[in-house]
């Protein structure tokens, strides 16, 4: 009798053995185990084996894209590779390539003829009175014009027929009180730019007006 109590015992004390075990098993893999059902082994993905595949969401395509057009990354990109390859991209408005036309020739300039004159018109300023005269000097004489002296080498006029021109070769010395004589200018002027060759004084001015020839009047015949 005693002997089948101790049996029963250990047969008891096994269950429970088995019991705990499966027990903790199941708590170590997160799946309830029912105690007296075998444990449930746990599932391990393999590695070839494909991951599962998620539906596709559809969403709405909006911007340049949805139009058919290029997006920015994608122009520049395009600029990019044509740039490489040597190829100017077409830029959009810019104007048509235009071929430059040769430059003009430069055109000939006729040499004026001048005529000899044999008398120098010139114009004269006092800068300190304000005075202004006029002054006709003989080629190859000598006019006065307050401390000026004024001597006329040559007086050149153009033709009538070309642009109206009239040049005079002139030395021009001033003699001043307390001073030596001392030349203040030599050189051509001409009448239609004074500033192109003018003389620097503090007092006076000098310029050409004209150049001419003495008037002549014709005998009036005698009577008979």
């Amino acid at each position: 009798m005693s002997q089948r109590r101790l049996l029963s015992a250990a047969a008891a004390c096994l269950a429970l053995a088995v019991a705990a075990g499966a027990w903790a098993q199941g708590a170590s893999t997160g799946a309830p185990t029912i105690p007296g059902t075998p444990p449930v082994p746990p599932t391990v993905k393999s590695a070839d084996q494909a991951p599962e595949e998620q539906p596709p969401t559809s969403q709405p395509v909006t911007g340049p894209a949805a139009a058919g057009q290029a997006t920015p990354a994608q122009g520049a990109a395009d600029q990019a590779a044509a740039g490489a390859q040597g190829a100017t991209p077409p830029v959009e408005g810019a104007a048509s390539p235009v071929t430059p036309l040769p430059p003009l020739p430069p055109q000939p300039v006729a040499p004026r003829t001048f005529e000899d004159m044999k008398i120098a018109v010139l114009g004269g300023l006092d800068k300190v009175t304000g005075r202004v005269s006029t002054v006709e000097i003989p080629v190859g004489q000598s006019g006065r014009f307050g401390q000026l002296t004024v001597a006329a080498r040559a007086c050149r006029k153009t033709t009538p027929i070309e642009e109206p021109e009239s040049a005079a070769f002139l030395d021009i010395v001033e003699a001043k009180p307390d001073d030596p004589a001392a030349k203040v200018f030599t050189g051509w002027m001409f009448a239609s730019s004074p500033a192109l060759s003018a003389m620097e004084d503090p007092v006076y001015d000098v310029w050409v007006v004209d150049c001419k020839n003495p008037a002549t009047k014709a005998a009036s015949p005698k009577p008979q």
